[in-house]
């Protein structure tokens, strides 16, 4: 359930994507305009679901975890360059908003193709070893995550706050 928190936590970072973008960008991006940038990451799950779940699925044990181990590192990566990409000072010597948007939008792509693997067919896998409670699994592992991850983002949220309840940086 614990390994479940770190891919609930990529993936439900969709809800907060499009603050992101408004926040990071200084202006540059409108609000309307971060929230339709946020189906980035949820597009890179399905790309990541139709390219690497197939190769995930035709694989043998020893191909899928090396598989799932680079999807992890994509994945971080991403995140990465994500956080790198929030940096007034970074954005600053770029001196190009479009070349900006362009990085965290490729970042949330690949981001969510990394981590599609892990979220979507992992934990099914592991609960077909439960038979007949594999629900009970799955619903479980999921409420584990789920809750774990909340808790988190909270942290994350008031960290980020510094008691402004504004955006847009």
């Amino acid at each position: 359930a614990l390994a479940h928190t770190g891919s609930t936590m990529a993936r439900t970072a969709e809800r907060i994507l499009a603050t992101y973008f408004y926040d990071t960008s200084f202006g540059y991006v409108s609000e309307n305009d971060a929230c339709g940038l946020a189906i980035y990451l949820s597009l890179g799950t399905v790309l990541g679901l139709g390219t690497a779940g197939r190769l995930f699925t035709q694989r043998k044990e020893k191909q899928r975890k090396e598989l799932v181990s680079k999807l992890y590192i994509v994945t971080i990566v991403a995140c990465y360059s994500l956080a790198i990409l929030a940096i007034p000072r970074v954005r600053y010597f770029l001196d190009s908003p479009d070349l900006v948007l362009f990085f965290q939008v490729v970042s949330s792509l690949c981001m969510g193709f990394g981590i599609s693997v892990m979220y979507s067919l992992i934990p099914g896998l592991v609960g077909s070893a439960f038979g007949p409670h594999r629900g009970s699994y799955i619903a479980y592992t999921d409420g584990v995550a789920f809750g774990i991850s909340s808790i988190v983002w909270k942290v994350v949220a008031s960290s980020v706050s510094n008691g402004s309840q504004d955006g847009g940086g």
